[in-house]
């Protein structure tokens, strides 16, 4: 028998309430461990779904059917789940691997333009940290990411998905700092994302301008050449990714 919940769409649903109204769900559903989850959407079902079987009857399987570019690049793979606590994204989560990763890129001709922006955020990303060939070649393919070209696109996901498996094998729990050099931005990000209230700056956008605030203090601290920022900034650009925060914030 297949059950379907649905979540709201948004950062709002990735808390503790609407947790515990999935755990109510499964609970009248007599839901036990052999019940298995699929979690179908973008990053913030993904999220919430797999901190939900990692916690119900303290595991049931899961499997991730991701539906947006970032999910499909980034927080299908590796095995981080969890939800937002109101002071803090990501603070309650657990490490909790999918039995298996289902990614169908027709998807993706359905998103909305700034969903499936925010997703090549994370995929710039990868360049960046991981792959300078990987990165001039989405420099050279900018006109196939704006239109969407379902062939460069898989080539773009399969390629952005091994990169991050290479980091995840190696470091698995974080306990060695190798992966956290895929928080790349995040750490800006996550800050801009809870000044601006969850869902009103889109993840892959608090990236982007995440990755040149970082970069930029690189460049000021004489750690890169002033080059590897202006690349970046004119990549992203071309991709009409933001690089400034939509309102003005103030810092105390």
């Amino acid at each position: 028998m297949m059950d379907i919940i649905a979540l709201p769409a948004g950062e709002q649903s990735k808390s503790l309430d609407v947790v515990t109204q999935v755990y109510d769900r499964l609970i009248d559903r007599q839901a036990d461990r052999q019940t298995t989850i699929f979690a179908v959407g973008g990053g913030v079902v993904g999220d919430a779904a797999g901190f939900i079987a990692a916690t119900y009857t303290r595991g049931v399987p899961f499997i991730q059917i991701p539906t947006t570019l970032l999910a499909d690049v980034d927080s299908s793979v590796g095995g981080k789940v969890g939800v937002n606590h109101p002071r803090a994204k990501n603070m309650i989560g657990a490490f909790y691997q999918p039995f298996g990763v289902l990614i169908d890129t027709t998807a993706l001709q359905t998103l909305p333009d700034r969903e499936y922006r925010s997703g090549l955020a994370e995929v710039v990303k990868y360049g960046v940290i991981m792959d300078a060939d990987f990165f001039a070649e989405l420099e050279r393919h900018i006109d196939d990411l704006n239109r969407r070209d379902p062939d460069f696109l898989a080539r773009v996901i399969a390629r952005s998905c091994r990169l991050k498996a290479d980091i995840v094998e190696k470091d698995e729990f974080e306990r060695t700092g190798l992966r956290a050099t895929l928080n790349y931005g995040h750490t800006f990000a996550h800050a801009f994302e809870a000044l601006c209230g969850y869902g009103e700056l889109l993840h892959g956008e608090a990236v982007a301008i995440g990755m040149i605030c970082a970069s930029r203090l690189a460049e000021r601290r004489g750690l890169i050449d002033a080059s590897v920022t202006e690349r970046q900034v004119a990549l992203l650009t071309a991709l009409h990714l933001p690089l400034t925060l939509p309102t003005p914030v103030r810092f105390t």
